[in-house]
């Protein structure tokens, strides 16, 4: 099949278009970045903007390293799995624990991205494996690009619309500049009362952090906070408010305190129907979570809500953890031509 790429689209979308596709313009860039291979092969002019193709490869070690490691769990739904090992699975996964944002700058005018889509190529997977086009596309940009089809790679199609009404007339520079996204990193687990102080390292810039508990009381998510879609299900309401301040204050990135365990699961009613179909259930690292009780500051206090169970928790029986998400690279800019 012909190729094709089309501004704001999907990397190796067959889908009828109305508009042109792009021109294709060969660049070859390569960099490593974060101690990752990056490739962007080619970009394409367009009428409302510029698409960029962004290959990251991903080691065939790495990926066979991670499958071992959780080889045990294999075929297990997540929802059977240990909260931890599917937060390890997240963490450590090679194709995407690396995240980053793209923008360009196009006749020395920056532009940030409109639209972006991506693939994964797992080259330890058959062709008699392939369950979704969305694997399909991506052996077909491997194949396009003549990247080596024995590694990993993390296949991104990034949109930017020209800063200008119209398309320029000519592009004298573009340069690619690529910003990490802000990763976690654990600083301290502890147990609270009021009165507490937790003294630790920032966990990236070792610089002496103190975090202090003001109060620590039992909560009762209201009931119209509840979710009302769906079939009728019983959800858990009790969690432990926990009021502190920390110290240095966060000028770079944000930080999170929140409880280790995961939430109870919500029960479907025993009077609820069962008729056939899916249940939506919001997930998140330790399945589906269905409710998220968010914290808040106000002035130097913070507040953290520990994970929904049924039963009321002892307060002194929770455990936090202190996670800071910062970027931990100088950006990358690249010439692509």
């Amino acid at each position: 099949m012909e190729w094709k790429v089309y501004f704001e689209d999907n990397p190796g979308c067959y889908r009828p278009h109305r508009g042109r596709p792009g021109q294709e313009v060969s660049c070859g860039a390569h960099s490593v970045w974060g101690g990752q291979h990056f490739i962007i092969p080619a970009i394409y002019l367009c009428g409302k903007g510029l698409v960029v193709d962004i290959c990251r490869r991903v080691e065939r070690e790495a990926i066979e390293a991670h499958y071992q490691k959780l080889a045990a769990y294999e075929g297990m739904d997540i929802d059977e799995c240990p909260p931890e090992v599917v937060e390890l699975a997240e963490a450590e996964d090679p194709f995407g624990s690396f995240d980053y944002l793209p923008s360009v700058a196009i006749n020395g005018k920056t532009v940030e991205y409109s639209r972006g889509a991506g693939e994964y190529y797992n080259p330890l997977r058959s062709e008699e494996e392939i369950v979704c086009s969305g694997e399909q596309a991506a052996r077909d940009i491997v194949k396009h690009y003549g990247l080596d089809p024995e590694q990993g790679w993390d296949l991104r199609q990034w949109s930017f619309p020209w800063a200008t009404k119209r398309r320029p007339a000519h592009i004298t520079s573009l340069t690619l500049t690529l910003t990490q996204r802000e990763q976690p990193a654990e600083a301290v687990q502890f147990t609270a009362a009021p009165g507490k102080v937790v003294e630790f390292a920032h966990p990236v810039t070792g610089v002496p952090c103190v975090l202090t508990v003001k109060d620590l009381k039992p909560a009762r998510l209201p009931e119209n906070d509840l979710p009302h879609m769906g079939p009728p299900m019983e959800w858990p309401r009790e969690f432990v408010e926990m009021t502190y301040t920390l110290t240095p204050a966060v000028t770079t990135g944000w930080v999170q305190v929140n409880d280790c365990a995961s939430s109870d699961k919500p029960i479907r009613k025993s009077d609820a129907p069962t008729e056939d179909g899916a249940i939506g259930i919001i997930g998140g690292a330790d399945g589906p979570t269905a409710i998220f009780v968010s914290g808040k500051q106000q002035g130097d206090t913070r507040t953290a809500c520990s994970s929904l169970h049924f039963a009321p928790v002892e307060p002194k029986n929770i455990r936090w953890k202190v996670t800071y998400y910062q970027k931990q690279l100088p950006d990358e800019t690249i010439a692509l031509l």
